[in-house]
């Protein structure tokens, strides 16, 4: 009888422990289906293991804000620990600017938390983006300006016995961040969530009825009446300005990664008899910038064309009729101070021709010679303050 009943004890404790071994296997299999695009059983529920918010200025959507660099952090640490949960990140924004800007803004704050976990180590496969817009829902304009980011487990109790079903729904724990400043409610993120993922479930055959599948492209998602802006930036150069030379300049963006720049440049002075400087120049130049136009790095070639007419003391100088040409390259970088405001930063170096005549510093003074000249050398500095729309 002692036997028996050991015997029975012993299969019992041997079923148990399979019984677990099934439970703790079935969520990770399920993520990792997820993840590859595998189909997966249906969701009884969605688990969210991670949530957060990460808020954002006035119009900032291109980085994290210095106030949130904690929450950033701990989205970090979650995000390369658990390495297998897909990623949810929403952007919103509050009602400030157009229907189509918003959207824009929106995106580009998920983007921007995105981008920041990939560049520490993330895998850009896990994580999903959508720009919604304006949070109509929002208590107040501070809190609709963020990206909700969610970690999120498909979970199906239906692969289980009944009689666990429920147990199993606990295996995967609730984990929330505490914040700060204003967070929205768990059950409303995991709602949103939820809703998202519905956004991008195949519609499945009767035969396939059941199964889930999860594309696996991590698109960017957004709304249909989006339009692409093009960057358009007017500026004023202040190392031309200590120079005494009058100046205004306009860039405009002509694809994904180029812009087109046209600085015009003159100068009225007329100081006395013995000095005057009549200039007027235009200076052309294409950009290649390395993120986008009106943002960062940009590499430049220029073309340079002058006329003019000055006088220095017993001299006059005066173009011939064909103007300073000549060419160069540039490097240089912008500078974001807000949503519109930026400073710029250029320097070049080329050549130029030109071929002047000399006269005699008096009323109808007699031309003395003709002569060309060429240089080598810089042809272009620029620190300048610009003032941009459209920006994406």
């Amino acid at each position: 009888m002692n036997g028996t009943t050991g015997t029975g004890k012993y299969m019992n404790s041997r079923l148990f422990v399979l019984w677990l071994l099934v439970c703790s296997l079935l969520p990770n299999v399920q993520a990792q289906n997820i993840r590859t695009g595998k189909p997966v059983q249906t969701a009884d529920s969605v688990r969210t293991v991670y949530s957060g918010i990460i808020y954002f200025s006035l119009n900032n959507g291109d980085w994290i804000e210095r106030s949130e660099y904690k929450k950033a952090g701990r989205l970090l640490r979650w995000a390369l620990s658990d390495t297998i949960t897909p990623i949810t990140i929403i952007g919103w924004t509050d009602p400030t600017g157009t229907e189509t800007f918003n959207e824009q803004l929106s995106l580009r704050r998920a983007r921007t938390v995105r981008n920041y976990l990939v560049g520490k180590g993330v895998s850009a496969g896990r994580i999903r983006i959508k720009g919604c817009g304006v949070d109509t829902r929002a208590a107040n304009n501070d809190e609709a300006r963020r990206a909700e980011i969610a970690g999120v487990i498909y979970f199906s109790a239906k692969s289980l016995p009944a009689e666990k079903a429920q147990e199993a729904k606990e295996i995967i724990p609730v984990i929330v961040e505490k914040e700060t400043g204003p967070v929205r409610k768990e059950q409303e993120i995991e709602e949103r969530v939820q809703q998202e993922e519905q956004s991008v479930v195949q519609v499945v055959t009767p035969v396939q009825q059941g199964v889930r599948y999860e594309p696996e492209q991590t698109d960017e998602l957004v709304s249909a009446s989006q339009t692409s802006f093009r960057y358009f930036a007017v500026k004023t150069n202040f190392a031309a300005w200590a120079g005494t030379i009058m100046n205004l300049a306009a860039d405009v963006q002509v694809s994904e990664h180029i812009s087109v720049e046209l600085p015009v440049l003159w100068c009225p002075w007329y100081v006395s008899d013995k000095h005057a400087a009549k200039t007027f120049t235009i200076q052309p130049e294409g950009r290649w910038w390395l993120a986008r136009p009106g943002k960062g790095h940009f590499f430049g070639i220029h073309a340079h064309v002058s006329w003019f007419n000055v006088k220095w003391n017993r001299d006059r100088y005066q173009d011939t009729g064909r103007p300073l040409l000549g060419a160069g390259i540039s490097y240089g970088y912008l500078l974001p101070f807000n949503q519109h405001w930026a400073g710029e930063f250029t320097l070049g170096a080329g050549y130029a021709n030109m071929k002047y005549d000399t006269y005699y510093n008096i009323d109808n003074g007699a031309r003395i010679d003709t002569r060309t000249k060429n240089y080598w050398g810089i042809t272009r500095v620029g620190i300048s303050v610009v003032y941009r729309f459209n920006l994406k």
